[in-house]
């Protein structure tokens, strides 16, 4: 992880560890996405095209906390269950730089955030996992 100065309207990427001081602007902690070399805020939503998934893990039917927000420091105020069908909706990086992904449970509607390695793509189309 590193951190950035971004302005209020622009995102800066700079070479790892360095910092700028830009006038109006705000700390941002930011993680890489290889190969395309490019910084992504911590914790901010990036809204992708919705993709059938299913919740994952090494038993059928145990359960799987989902948050309000992109990583373990969040509340978790629902559960899934293993091989539950789910739609991502957005993605997101924690402050450690893990991927979570914004899911939306196709019976209740309940929106909320599940870690990465819980998380099985049908199509897997751009995602920086």
């Amino acid at each position: 992880m590193k951190t950035l100065f971004l302005p209020l309207s622009t995102f800066l990427s700079t070479v790892c560890l360095s910092t700028m001081a830009p006038a109006y602007s705000q700390t941002v902690s930011t993680c890489p996405v290889y190969p395309i070399e490019t910084y992504i805020p911590v914790e901010q939503n990036q809204p992708v095209e919705p993709e059938p998934a299913y919740i994952t893990g090494s038993q059928q039917g145990s359960r799987v906390n989902v948050r309000i927000g992109p990583g373990a420091r969040f509340d978790a105020n629902a559960y899934g269950l293993v091989g539950d069908a789910v739609q991502v909706i957005g993605q997101a990086f924690s402050t450690d730089c893990e991927t979570w992904f914004r899911v939306r449970f196709p019976i209740s509607g309940h929106i909320g955030w599940i870690h990465g390695n819980f998380i099985e793509l049908h199509y897997a189309r751009g995602w920086w996992d």
